[in-house]
């Protein structure tokens, strides 16, 4: 029965007049089916155009979002460039700091060209990240960027906190000067040149002593002074590298369980690591290097 009433509708003509409030009406004869479909045909239309005046209002604020993003990015990316010159006014006022005291330039085996060198590295990564599309902005790489600048400032104070270990000691070196061993363990290598532990048929000079103990076995300062670097050092692994001033400073490489970050002050005797295998190494032990005035020195003429 609806089926038929339906059927009848859309095949019975429907009058449409139109009374304008001035001239004669106009009527207008349409299909029940002609009705309809102009009824769904409006509605559909209307609907899309919701439809695409959302999306354009979306991308407007979108766009507008993105423009005011942009600015704090531009801000925050001069705010970094800024700190970085001052960084690197630090390190001028550093050098000449060293130069008026006499003091070494505190060149410590190839750490500090390798950190320079990674500073280099990631500047350009900041200048490639500040300067990519915010859909392709990488947060991690950011975050990276901001702990590099951290470790930057760190290391610059601890040089400071070193020239000021210095002037204070230049007068007595008895507690600045190593005079005990790293580490209770056995000595397993000894200093100067050896045959390549890792089957090289070139031999190769060996800057420091081996002592091999057990794993986690305690590794102690053997010196008071500052804690200049902690951190991976290509071919000594964990490494920690102690500046004691008069131009003295050790290294202790293999480590693991690192207990001191860089600009730390610490004494004779305190445990700085545990003893580990990282790096390029055959087992359990710690590395121990003494350099004075930039070279290497063998460290058995400093303990008994």
């Amino acid at each position: 029965m609806a089926k038929q009433s339906l059927l009848r509708f859309l095949s019975d003509r429907v009058d449409i007049i139109i009374m304008p409030r001035s001239g004669a009406s106009k009527k207008i004869k349409v299909t029940g089916l002609a009705l309809v479909c102009f009824v769904i045909t409006w509605v559909v239309f209307t609907l899309g155009a919701l439809w695409v005046w959302s999306r354009t209002y979306d991308y407007q604020v979108t766009k507008a979002d993105n423009r005011l993003m942009r600015v704090k990015m531009q801000l925050i990316s001069d705010e970094l460039e800024r700190g970085r010159k001052y960084l690197t006014l630090t390190q001028t006022t550093e050098q000449q700091m060293r130069q008026m005291l006499g003091m070494p330039g505190g060149k410590f085996i190839n750490l500090p060209q390798a950190l320079e060198e990674k500073t280099r590295k990631e500047d350009e990564r900041a200048q490639r990240l500040f300067s990519t599309d915010l859909k392709e902005f990488d947060t991690e790489e950011f975050e990276k960027y901001i702990d590099s600048m951290q470790q930057n400032a760190q290391e610059r104070l601890a040089s400071f906190q070193e020239i000021a270990w210095y002037y204070a000691n230049r007068l007595e070196d008895n507690h600045s000067t190593p005079s005990i061993r790293p580490s209770s363990a056995r000595i397993t290598s000894g200093f100067g040149y050896r045959r390549d532990p890792f089957g090289k048929p070139t031999g190769r000079m060996h800057n420091g002593l081996d002592f091999a103990g057990k794993p986690d076995s305690p590794i102690v300062a053997t010196a008071d002074g500052v804690v200049r670097h902690t951190g991976w050092v290509n071919g000594y692994g964990q490494a920690v590298l102690i500046d004691h001033g008069l131009g003295y400073s050790t290294l202790y490489a293999h480590a693991t369980g690192i207990k001191v970050k860089a600009g730390d002050v610490v004494k004779r005797g305190q445990q700085i690591a545990f003893m580990g295998t990282t790096g390029r190494s055959t087992g359990t032990h710690v590395h121990y290097e003494i350099w004075k005035d930039g070279r290497p020195v063998n460290p058995r003429n400093y303990f008994k």
